[in-house]
């Protein structure tokens, strides 16, 4: 949704290509957009079958009325996506899973910096492109730092999302 807002609050249209695993979550978007008060089709999620995927995308890439495009995704895609939008000469974003560093030195609090990177690392399941996926920390505690990272992920609870206990939910 980073691009979204700022793109609707100009008064341009978006198109909205989901992953295939978040169909609900982008149908739910556009929903929650037209009872918001956008007009209807201001926000439109593109329900593509997997295997028209590729031909469809270039396409729309290629239309005179697509200003730019972004996208949070795969490597593979984002090569995909960035070939059609180069061909086109679109401005495009592209942001293909970040490398997210989470950084603890000797001095730090080392209950502090465990509770901050266990959150960092899980949040939303771990399932957020903000996640912190690389862990660089001091050689002098390192050892410390990896036997409390693990003790706490290991008493993460997992269930149902919707019960307050609840710390790990389902996977997409």
């Amino acid at each position: 949704m980073r691009c979204a807002l700022p793109t609707l609050a100009a008064g341009n249209g978006l198109l909205l290509k989901h992953a295939p695993n978040v169909t609900g979550c982008a149908l739910a978007l556009q929903r929650l957009a037209t009872e918001a008060g956008l007009p209807a089709g201001l926000l439109s999620t593109l329900v593509i079958a997997e295997p028209e995927v590729p031909a469809t995308i270039e396409r729309l890439i290629a239309d005179e009325r697509i200003a730019a495009v972004t996208l949070t995704g795969s490597n593979r895609a984002g090569a995909a996506v960035g070939a059609a939008a180069g061909r086109a000469a679109k401005k495009t974003v592209l942001e293909l899973g970040g490398s997210d560093a989470f950084i603890v030195l000797e001095d730090a609090d080392l209950d502090a910096a465990v509770a901050a990177a266990v959150k960092a690392r899980f949040h939303n399941a771990g399932q957020s492109c903000v996640c912190a996926k690389r862990f660089i920390v001091s050689a002098a505690i390192a050892e410390a730092f990896s036997a409390r990272f693990v003790e706490r992920v290991q008493a993460l609870v997992v269930g149902d999302p919707t019960a307050a206990t609840t710390q790990i939910g389902p996977l997409a």
